[in-house]
Formats: C-alpha cells, sequence, structure tokens
C-alpha cells in the first residue's frame, strides 16, 4: 500500500518508492536508504520526520515528507 511519507505512523517499515527531487534523492541513494527498507523512526508533530536504517537515523523536512511516496511494508516487519 502506498502513502506520503508524512502518512506514515512511526516505528513502520517502508520502502522509499518515489523521491521527487533528484538532488534529495542523490543524497538518499548515497546514504543507502533508497536500496531496501526503512523505519520511519518518529514523526516531530510540525516539523520533521526521521527515518533510520542500520543505526543511521536523517531527518526529512515536513514538506519533503510531503512529496516523497512510500511503500508500507504488508505483515513482513524489519528490512530487507
Amino acid at each position: 500500500m502506498t502513502a506520503a511519507l508524512v502518512d506514515v505512523p512511526s516505528e513502520e517499515w517502508i520502502d522509499l518508492i518515489d523521491v521527487p527531487d533528484d538532488e534529495t534523492r542523490a543524497r538518499l541513494l548515497r546514504l543507502g536508504l533508497l536500496d531496501g527498507r526503512v523505519k520511519c523512526h518518529r514523526q516531530i508533530r510540525n516539523g520533521p520526520v526521521v527515518i533510520r536504517r542500520h543505526g543511521m537515523e536523517v531527518a526529512l523536512g515536513r514538506p519533503l515528507a510531503e512529496e516523497i511516496t512510500v511503500e508500507r511494508a504488508d505483515g513482513d516487519r524489519g528490512p530487507r
């Protein structure tokens, strides 16, 4: 099931499907966040969304998180 990153609850595993900004996509790719499942670690009210993978956390601003499309994990929890 797809959704915007900003709509995913904390602690849920997701795959980042579409990052509309080329520069942001390139940065996330270099950090290894586009080649597997990440955890929506924390939603800060009216603030950034923190995603986590392999112990690394990245805070994405709310306007950007509204534009990122993710696929939510169905039943299969955890990284792949």
